[in-house]
């Protein structure tokens, strides 16, 4: 199986990409690549009450992708090869969070200022897993740097990496303003790497014109997966690989979820 067989993507949020939301999402679509939440390589090796939660495939989850952060090229390593270990299709290198507790460590889109540092991280994580290998990243770090996710690309691909997801803003804008998809585009149109764009959509309709617009391999929705566990099925629904719902149980879907909140947090 190719990483290209695959359309639509779970964005690797933490504390929302949840086991719960995961098997709300399978519950209405099977072919969605699920993201696990982002994960600390450092916390995971030291090991916590919580992280079995964190760490555990579950057999709904399929096909599931471990995404690590950190800035420790062995620690990277080391639990991407015990993650390995439970049989996700990938391993994913956070390159692409701009929240200011990551970037003071040097972590998530700060490794997009490091070239060297995420070059040994990239090999290192190479080394470790025969899965699928990926980087998340932004256009950027300070402002929107194309020449420099050329370089990051050119890189990625030199050393084993499989694909990529681009956040259509760089760094220093967190969340403000609205991804440019245009530049997703750009990139697109010169990597030598399958590329999956991310980045406020909000709607099926939206998923379906951003994919074909930008001419991706694949769109990773997050936010408005929390709200609309549905929406890779519609997505589906449009491209007419699945059938259409004929109605949404809100009440019944909520608790669900709140029931399966005690059986995997």
């Amino acid at each position: 199986m190719e990483i290209t067989d695959y359309t639509f993507f779970l964005a690797p949020m933490a504390e929302m990409s949840t086991p719960i939301l995961r098997k709300a999402i399978k519950k209405f679509s099977s072919n969605v690549v699920l993201f696990s939440e982002m994960l600390s390589a450092k916390a995971l090796l030291a090991g916590g009450i919580h992280n079995s939660a964190l760490r555990t495939k579950y057999p709904f989850d399929d096909p599931f992708v471990f995404q690590i952060t950190g800035n420790d090229p062995g620690a990277m390593g080391e639990i991407a090869s015990e993650l390995s270990k439970e049989n996700p299709i990938g391993i994913d290198i956070n390159m692409g969070c701009p929240m200011h507790e990551l970037v003071k460590r040097g972590w998530g889109a700060k490794l997009l200022q490091n070239f060297d540092l995420s070059k040994k991280i990239i090999k290192i994580c190479r080394r470790s897993t025969s899965k699928f290998l990926s980087v998340k990243m932004r256009t950027g770090y300070e402002t929107h740097d194309i020449e420099l996710v050329k370089k990051f690309i050119s890189m990625f691909k030199s050393e084993g990496v499989d694909f990529i997801t681009v956040h259509g803003r760089y760094a220093r804008l967190v969340y403000k303003r609205i991804s440019n998809w245009s530049l997703i585009k750009d990139i697109k149109q010169t990597s030598d790497l399958p590329v999956i764009g991310n980045g406020d959509i909000t709607s099926a309709e939206q998923a379906i014109e951003r994919l074909q617009e930008s001419q991706c391999d694949g769109v990773m929705i997050g936010r408005h997966a929390v709200a609309k566990p549905w929406i890779f099925r519609k997505c589906n629904e449009l491209l007419g690989i699945e059938s259409p719902l004929e109605s949404i149980n809100i009440q019944e879907l909520w608790l669900e979820m709140l029931n399966n909140i005690s059986i995997y947090l």
